[in-house]
C-alpha cells in the first residue's frame, strides 16, 4: 500500500497510534519506576522486585490505558481532517 501512493484507512491508523502511544508510555512508566525504586541499592534481586512492584501497580496500565486512548483519538481527529482535504 505504501508504494501505490493510497491512503492508509483511518481506522488502522487510529490503531496504530493507539498501540504506539501505549508501548511509549509504558517504556517510560516501567523506566521511571525502576530508576525510583529498583535499582543502585546494590541488591541484583531488587530490580526484578522494582519491576514486579511496577507492573502491578494500578497507576501504570491506567497511564498507558490514558496514553493510548488518547493516541488513538488523535489519529482519529487528524485521519478525518485529512480525508476531507483543504476547504475552498
Amino acid at each position: 500500500m505504501s508504494g501505490s501512493g493510497e491512503r492508509a484507512p483511518v481506522g488502522r491508523l487510529t490503531v496504530a497510534a493507539a498501540i504506539g502511544a501505549g508501548a511509549v508510555a509504558l517504556v517510560v512508566v516501567l523506566t521511571v519506576g525502576l530508576l525510583r525504586d529498583g535499582v543502585g541499592t546494590g541488591d541484583p534481586a531488587d530490580v526484578w522486585r522494582g519491576l514486579g512492584r511496577v507492573l502491578t501497580d494500578a497507576t501504570t496500565w491506567r497511564v498507558v490505558g490514558l496514553s493510548a486512548a488518547l493516541g488513538a483519538a488523535v489519529a482519529a481527529l487528524v485521519g478525518g481532517l485529512a480525508r476531507k482535504g483543504p476547504r475552498g
